[in-house]
């Protein structure tokens, strides 16, 4: 077995059982259990870390092409994210949604193949490195963005504000709307020397782009407009679906360049 795998599996086993110790402590209500259900998921994404870096040294080029790749890195990303920005105040409702988001897409990989195959020429190319990080990393801004969106809709229908996570919640979709535009402004670039045009309506292209016009819409009407947060939430929620199809659905539903393997 390749030591890739091994970390791999530690990666997921060790977030499972950081997991397992948050519902203990909600169930017990002892608070250093929160403390100790981080600390396990931390030990987690450093060797889901080292699985990368391990996988990058036996493949010579980036872990970033088959479909087992690139969500376990989504996940891994995700996981990051949790870390870093859900705190113990911010309520339960974020805290399990996010746990169940990163969690759901690491049992799934435990079912892909994990096969290292022959790289193909035509991702034989240093915006591998740029492209898909930047596309990944505002996938995980949107993430985050969802759960917190979610808590919004449903504080709205008690009456309740929270300043604090709607500004997360802005800040998030900014640099989701960034970040994912660098994504797709490189892919174009790429997709001239690779497929020699810079947009040929394949369906990940077209998703991407809804994807993102959907979350510059929730950006600008909250800080041009400035409508309610709810109101920027809402689409929000949307943003997630319609990225969620462009990261799963297009590569497993529809016939598209960016399909994995």
């Amino acid at each position: 077995m390749l030591y890739n795998i091994i970390f791999f599996y530690v990666c997921v086993a060790l977030c499972f059982a950081g997991s397992a110790l948050y519902v203990i402590h909600v169930w017990k209500r002892e608070p250093a259990l929160f403390s100790y259900s981080r600390q396990w998921i931390v030990v987690g994404v450093i060797a889901g870390a080292l699985s990368f870096i391990i996988r990058y040294r036996e493949m010579s080029y980036l872990p970033l092409v088959s479909l087992f790749e690139i969500t376990f890195f989504y996940g891994w990303l995700l996981a990051v994210a949790y870390l870093v920005f859900v705190k113990e105040d911010m309520g339960r409702f974020i805290q399990a949604l996010m746990l169940f988001i990163f969690n759901g897409i690491f049992f799934i990989d435990l079912f892909l193949e994990k096969k290292i195959l022959p790289l193909n020429p035509l991702l034989d190319s240093w915006w591998l490195g740029v492209h898909v990080p930047a596309a990944m990393l505002s996938y995980s801004a949107f993430g985050l963005s969802f759960a917190v969106s979610l808590y919004i809709i449903a504080a709205s229908f008690r009456g309740k504000d929270n300043d604090a996570l709607d500004r997360l919640n802005g800040s998030l979709i900014l640099a989701g709307v960034l970040l994912l535009g660098i994504g797709i402004v490189t892919g174009s670039i790429w997709a001239r020397t690779a497929w020699g045009t810079y947009w040929s309506w394949d369906p990940k292209e077209t998703w991407a782009l809804i994807t993102f016009i959907i979350y510059a819409v929730a950006a600008l009407t909250r800080k041009v407009i400035k409508s309610k947060p709810v109101a920027q939430a809402y689409v929000s929620v949307g943003g997630f679906l319609a990225m969620c199809f462009t990261f799963f659905g297009v590569s497993l539903l529809l016939a598209s360049h960016h399909a994995y393997k």
